[in-house]
């Protein structure tokens, strides 16, 4: 009985010997069943195939062991294809682990807090101005603590640095300040001593502390005794309650060394805004991110009503605590993980046209095998066991590579990424099991071009002539698809390159309203139990700036409690001393900065009018300010404002200058109007210093500590970095995305040429015999020329129309990443396509010329 199109089909699809010996003879059987029943025989020939499969596997793996070997003999027996396709893929490879061993540490790998995805920070938005802040005014987090119902609890903190003093030399240490309640909304315990309780944070409670378990070990033997002892922090004695878990950071980003009570009022206090802090709180059982911001909204609308003067245009709202650390890094690693993810495709693209190339070449073998009975499925089969070997070989090539890359990239990653435990990225579990996965994808995606790209003929008719499996017109277009997907993506990150080149050259030449560079800056603490009054701090600053402007190569010096760049934007109301405000209303918001004269002339900030802070400016003095132009421009408009007197605390302050503007937060910010209060008339234990230096300002570091010890040998100097520092740090995502884009666009462009360079060389190749005849024909070297480059320039071409519209598609989501640069931008998009061009001409022009050198009396003798 002749068998069905199905039985020869799944029959197919079976190893040859399990078909000859299980699978044909059982099915015979069927056939002379049904013939004398009359039953049908789909069922039951599929029921044959699925037995052959389960009594296959013994077999099946020994012809998988045998594929295997076979394949490392044909990787050792080619070196030079090994190489290039190794190389190729283990770089796509070691690429994108290193990049998602990054985006696996700060987008999925779990916060080291208990169901870390309920836990919400709250900010604060100024309607009427735009920004955001990632703190809650006092005032305000005493109501949101009363009338909240979708969180457990609501908790205060905040984070700085401090010094202990032990027998032994004293240590900085990161403190982390907190209200009691925030162990029990991160849901960790304490397990040596105990936690902070609401006590601690009582009126005239005292000190205490709880140690975290890094520096329990370090400075305090892992003693347990600890506990119950006084030790001796800032300025004040406290006791240790308890020691933290161990690697228990709160921030997970930020060093948390010791935690200590923070006091917040129980009742909102009648200037709701003096005094800001963090805020975080768990959500309830059952209550969803949704519900909890819906609450926070009908709360600030509260507010809104009831404390017009203070709170119009304010309103509060949540992000999960993962995306508050992230921040905007967030879109850029998510954007680079794309984009290096287009250079693995475009390195399979490659390596699935050598596959191809090879399977040319080994038609011998091919038409051996189908003669021998081999079908498309066994030959399938062979070829993917070929790929995966090739493939998991790249992939640990890939993970050596990574292992080099990932320091790299967290070196390169900005301090403003906030990365969880960045010193505990690398090649992990996840990572490997990632990579295992783009082992399995690359074995598939370039595994069955030699499939697609080979015709059988009949087996015979291979044997008398191995040209009878030959690449047809199918493989053909398919290797020329290839190049032009290729080309299409080395297009998209081309243009993605160019656009944040673009974005950063303009960044670069952007003023920000100062000069950085040259400028040293650094924090210092003042032992407070020797300065608790205002004028030993200011006989201090005084004494340090005369000490430091007469250093050799100290130009000037001065100090602010916010450094320009840093992302600060505190803000405070200004309203004219003769136009206040209506009743009920509140005051516009202007940027809030305390800073010294030499602040001012430090950095270089160009004095419009009036004068600077001086000596006269001292505590208990008359309150004088400086305004910004922008102020200037936007309350004073045509008048002179100095000498004009402005409202604010417990009442005037009158305006003796006016400074250009500067672009505080950022660069990517427009100046915004700021309003500058003295440091000299309220200095504080703690200060910002900025020194311009003659020379490198670093080489100034170890006289300027030694002048301020002099002064006073207790004083703590930390965070000691250049203004210029700090500018670059500002760019840094910028920065990074422009590293790795070019970096990953360079690699797609050599790929995309060296893609166009193979398909036209095996094209010439191929096409031999026909150059042959039309040069014996009559054809000049300019004709064969043009007849194979066209075929290059068509491929390229298409390549690059249909790159530019993926290109303009995908360039909108770098908008974040973009500063005075449309996606759209024409001359990056030209830039881009001449590039690509330019490299494909140069790709096609090489294989095109060595066809012009053909000898149509030996090709066709060879024929």
């Amino acid at each position: 009985m002749r068998r069905t199109r199905l039985a020869r089909l799944l029959g197919r699809l079976l190893p040859g010997t399990v078909r000859a010996d299980l699978f044909e003879p059982a099915l015979h059987d069927l056939y002379v069943d049904a013939a004398r029943t009359g039953r049908g025989t789909a069922l039951a020939t599929l029921g044959l195939f699925l037995e052959s499969w389960r009594l296959a596997p013994a077999e099946v793996f020994a012809m998988f062991v045998h594929d295997v070997r076979h394949a490392l003999r044909l990787l050792v027996r080619e070196p030079g294809f090994t190489i290039a396709a190794v190389l190729t893929l283990a770089l796509g490879v070691g690429a994108n682990a290193a990049v998602f061993a990054v985006v696996n540490a700060a987008l999925l790998r779990p916060l080291p807090y208990p169901d870390a995805e309920r836990i919400l920070l709250l900010q604060h938005r100024d309607r009427r101005t735009g920004i955001t802040k990632t703190f809650v005014a006092a005032g305000d987090f005493a109501d949101l603590r009363a009338r909240q119902r979708s969180f457990e609890s609501l908790a205060g903190f905040g984070f700085g640095p401090s010094t202990i003093f032990t027998s032994d030399e004293p240590f900085n240490v990161g403190v982390l300040q907190a209200t009691p309640d925030l162990f029990d909304v991160l849901h960790v315990g304490v397990p040596i001593g105990r936690a902070l309780t609401p006590a601690d944070a009582a009126e005239g409670a005292a000190p205490v502390v709880v140690l975290g378990d890094e520096v329990w070990r370090e400075h305090f033997a892992s003693d347990p005794s600890v506990v119950g002892r006084s030790i001796k922090m800032g300025p004040a004695m406290r006791q240790v309650v308890g020691v933290a878990a161990p690697g228990f950071r709160f921030p997970a980003n930020t060093r948390t060394d010791v935690i200590v009570p923070m006091r917040m009022p129980a009742q909102a206090p009648a200037q709701r805004k003096n005094g800001w802090t963090f805020a975080v709180g768990r959500l309830a059982p059952g209550v969803s991110m949704a519900h909890a911001l819906d609450d926070l909204t009908t709360i600030s609308r509260q507010m809104e009503r009831e404390h017009p003067d203070q709170n119009e245009g304010s309103e509060y709202f949540a992000l999960t605590v993962r995306d508050w650390l992230v921040g905007d890094t967030k879109r850029a690693l998510v954007l680079l993980l794309a984009a290096v993810s287009l250079v693995l495709l475009i390195a399979c693209v490659n390596v699935a046209n050598l596959l191809v190339a090879r399977a040319v070449g080994r038609r011998q073998e091919t038409a051996i095998r189908v003669a021998l009975g081999a079908g498309r499925s066994r030959l399938v089969a062979q070829w993917l066991t070929e790929s995966l070997v090739l493939a998991v070989v790249s992939g640990a090539a890939g993970v050596l590579i990574a292992r080099w890359a990932i320091p790299l990239l967290v070196r390169l990653a900005p301090a403003a990424s906030n990365l969880p435990d960045p010193d505990g990225i690398g090649v992990d579990r996840a990572v490997l099991a990632f990579t295992a996965g783009l082992t399995l994808l690359t074995t598939f995606v370039f595994g069955l071009a030699p499939a697609l790209g080979i015709r059988m003929d009949r087996a015979a008719g291979a044997l008398v002539n191995p040209g009878r499996v030959t690449a047809g017109h199918a493989a053909r277009r398919a290797a020329s698809a290839l190049v032009v997907i290729e080309t299409a993506l080395a297009i998209v990150l081309l243009t993605g390159a160019g656009l944040v080149l673009r974005s950063f050259s303009h960044l670069l030449a952007v003023d920000p309203g100062f000069r950085a560079e040259r400028v040293l800056t650094f924090d210092v603490q003042l032992p407070a139990e020797r300065y608790r009054q205002e004028p030993a701090r200011a006989a201090f600053y005084t004494r340090a700036f005369d000490a430091l402007t007469h250093l050799e190569g100290v130009e000037a010096a001065g100090t602010a409690v916010v450094m320009p760049l840093t992302g600060n934007n505190w803000t405070v109301g200004f309203e004219r001393a003769d136009r206040p405000v209506p009743a009920g209303q509140r005051p516009p918001d202007v940027g809030w900065q305390a800073a010294s004269g030499g602040y001012f002339t430090t950095l270089q900030i160009p004095l419009r009018a009036g004068r600077l802070f001086d000596a006269t400016d001292r505590p208990g003095g008359p309150p004088v300010v400086i305004i910004s132009e922008a102020i200037r421009d936007r309350f004073y408009p045509g008048e002179d404002p100095v000498g004009r007197k402005i409202r604010g605390g417990d009442g005037n302050a009158t305006i003796v200058g006016v400074v250009g503007n500067i672009r505080r937060a950022a660069l990517t910010d427009e100046p915004r109007a700021d309003l500058y209060f003295p440091s000299e008339m309220s200095p504080q234990a703690q200060a910002s210093f900025v020194v311009r230096t003659s020379g490198d300002p670093l080489q100034s570091v170890a006289a300027v500590r030694a002048a301020l010890r002099a002064i006073e040998p207790q004083i703590v100097v930390r965070e000691v970095t250049t203004l210029e520092a700090i500018a670059r740090e500002s760019m840094q995502i910028t920065r990074l995305a422009l590293s790795l884009l070019a970096v990953f666009a360079v690699a797609a462009l050599a790929l995309a040429a060296i893609g166009i360079y193979g398909v036209m060389a095996h094209s010439v190749r191929q096409r031999t015999r026909e150059i042959g005849m039309r040069v014996a024909l009559g054809a000049t070297a300019s004709d064969i020329l043009w007849l194979v480059m066209r075929h290059g320039i068509a491929v390229a071409g298409l390549g690059a129309a249909v790159g530019l519209a993926a290109g303009v598609a995908a360039a909108r989501s770098l908008s974040a990443l973009l500063y005075a640069t449309s996606p759209g931008d024409p001359l990056t998009l030209a830039a881009a396509t001449a590039v690509l061009l330019a490299v494909a001409l140069l790709a096609c022009y090489i294989p095109a010329r060595r066809a012009t050198r053909v000898d149509p009396v030996q090709t066709l003798a060879a024929q």
